[in-house]
């Protein structure tokens, strides 16, 4: 499996090791597959060449996903013990590190997911105090803060409904997380499958009406957003109900 990585950095850190200029060896000198330096290779014209490059700068472009404490000088170097078969640690000692790396790694994610989810809950709860007291904001027993922009005078929807919408989402920041205007066409949706919050709001409604919803983290998506919503983070709900299906 090691050995696996390894070949999977290679081309990332020999593309890395390029910008650094002539690698070198523990004594000072160059080693001698780099002491032309890699700058001066012309472009690749062998099919082979060109992929080993191409391979390469993909992976390093990848790297970031593993975090920013890599030294690059290191990786480098890494690259080069491995084509020639030496290596400041053992096989086992490489397992080591990597699985510490990993673990320090996640621990430190945990702790800013953490840090994070406390923010935005803070600030949505501190928004929600406010803007509860504007006129025209009703705020249920659930915590759901809503206000009727536009009356409907057509079906009121049940928790068994299917609904045809139009909505736009976005989040305390102003941030555009979502949009079926966005996407040219309304959405439709089984009740019953979407978040408490956006729910209840729906079912105050009738065809044709329109309604913003405020929606606290504990009605929305909480601590299991999806990709691009933080956690914790307060939910807008712009809502347009066009058709009701029981």
């Amino acid at each position: 499996m090691l050995k696996k990585v390894a070949l999977l950095l290679f081309s990332a850190v020999l593309i890395v090791s390029c910008s650094r200029g002539i690698a070198v060896a523990e004594d000072g000198k160059a080693l001698p597959e780099m002491a032309g330096g890699v700058y001066g290779l012309a472009k690749p014209e062998a099919l082979e060449d060109a992929f080993s490059y191409v391979f390469g700068y993909m992976l390093a472009s990848s790297a970031g996903v593993y975090g920013e404490g890599f030294d690059y000088a290191y990786m480098a170097r890494g690259v080069l013990d491995y084509s020639s078969g030496s290596s400041f640690y053992s096989d086992s000692e490489m397992s080591g590190i990597t699985s510490e790396y990993q673990r320090a790694s996640m621990a430190e994610a945990q702790q800013q997911f953490s840090a994070v989810s406390v923010q935005n809950l803070s600030d949505a709860e501190e928004f929600l105090t406010i803007n509860g007291q504007r006129n025209g904001v009703v705020t249920t027993l659930s915590g759901l803060q809503y206000e009727v922009l536009k009356e409907g005078g057509g079906v009121q929807p049940t928790e068994d409904s299917t609904v045809t919408l139009h909505y736009r989402l976005t989040l305390l920041d102003g941030t555009l997380a979502d949009s079926s205007y966005e996407r040219g066409e309304p959405t439709v949706l089984k009740l019953s499958t979407v978040i408490p919050g956006f729910r209840e709001g729906v079912l105050l409604m009738k065809e044709g009406g329109r309604c913003r919803f405020w929606i606290h983290p504990d009605l929305g998506y909480g601590m299991n957003p999806p990709t691009g919503i933080e956690p914790n983070s307060l939910l807008i709900f712009d809502a347009y109900l066009i058709d009701v299906e029981s």
